[in-house]
């Protein structure tokens, strides 16, 4: 090679962009590398693992797939009942509460006062339909006023991939979110000690006047057996298949696991919320909390 090709090479090394030799550096911490399949067994079609604490986003599968959130709907109803109503506030039992036949239904009679609170218990424990007919229009005069009100909240939190148009979440094609969005709300929601305290309960008395009362159960099976579970909320309708947002915590790390779509629902929640227990710890105390952007 002549001189003139040993300084156009010469020439190009140095014009080479440092980037190329250099590793760029990712923002600590960070979730071990892995594709969507992940490292575990996971059926849903979407999921996302986040630090409840931070609201970085441990692990995600299709994290922005817009999906009809079912009754997981009630995270957002039950936060925005309490952020605008005292739970001693009474609830009058409209004819169309209490004529809602849809779905899972508690049964109201007409013309009742239930105090917020019970009805809050009914419609996380028993996912009931009817009572969240009932606590949207105590709250919000009416159901399209309280799903304007869940709207303006979920663009407060950032779920910009979320819109509402009822409190209960049976199937409409203009209600939908998203994995990241409803990890979003709930992360919301988990900071009000109140919200906390309900979706904890295993079970709940509920009495109405003039009827006799009656236990209710909570359909998250996972406070029953996994170590740590203290919420949140199951769903289910055939558009979305089951759907669930659960929450754990051990040594000050609380996680919100979000699955749409699985097909073994409580599998895929334990072994999310493992995983996550697995490979973070608790991140010391910052000036602020942040949220990731989805991944």
């Amino acid at each position: 090679m002549g001189s003139w090709g040993w300084g156009l090479l010469a020439l190009l090394v140095a014009l080479a962009p440092a980037s190329a030799a250099a590793p760029v550096r990712s923002p600590s911490p960070q979730p071990p590398r892995a594709s969507q399949a992940g490292p575990f067994r996971l059926t849903a079609t979407a999921a996302v693992l986040m630090d409840a604490e931070s609201g970085q986003v441990l692990f995600g599968r299709n994290p922005s797939l817009v999906w009809p959130p079912a009754s997981t709907t009630k995270i957002m109803t039950a936060l925005v009942a309490l952020e605008r109503a005292h739970l001693d506030t009474p609830i009058g039992i409209t004819s169309a509460a209490a004529g809602f036949r849809i779905g899972s239904v508690l049964g109201l009679p007409a013309d009742a006062k239930v105090p917020l609170r019970d009805l809050l218990y009914a419609m996380m424990l028993s996912s009931a339909n009817d009572v969240a007919v009932a606590v949207a229009q105590g709250v919000g005069g009416s159901v399209p006023a309280f799903a304007a009100l869940m709207n303006e909240r979920a663009a407060q939190l950032g779920a910009t991939q979320t819109h509402f148009t009822s409190p209960h979440g049976l199937y409409d094609r203009d209600h939908f979110s998203t994995a990241y969005d409803l990890a979003l709300i709930t992360r919301a929601a988990m900071q009000n000690p109140t919200f906390r305290e309900i979706v904890h309960t295993r079970r709940w008395m509920f009495s109405v006047p003039g009827r006799r009362p009656r236990w209710l159960i909570n359909h998250n099976k996972l406070l029953a057996w996994y170590p740590g579970a203290d919420g949140v909320k199951t769903g289910y309708v055939h558009q979305s298949g089951h759907t669930l947002v659960a929450s754990a915590t051990r040594n000050n790390l609380r996680l919100i696991a979000v699955l749409l779509n699985p097909r073994d629902l409580w599998g895929d929640a334990a072994r999310l919320l493992d995983y996550g227990f697995t490979h973070f710890h608790a991140a010391p105390v910052t000036s602020g909390p942040s949220v990731s952007p989805p991944p």
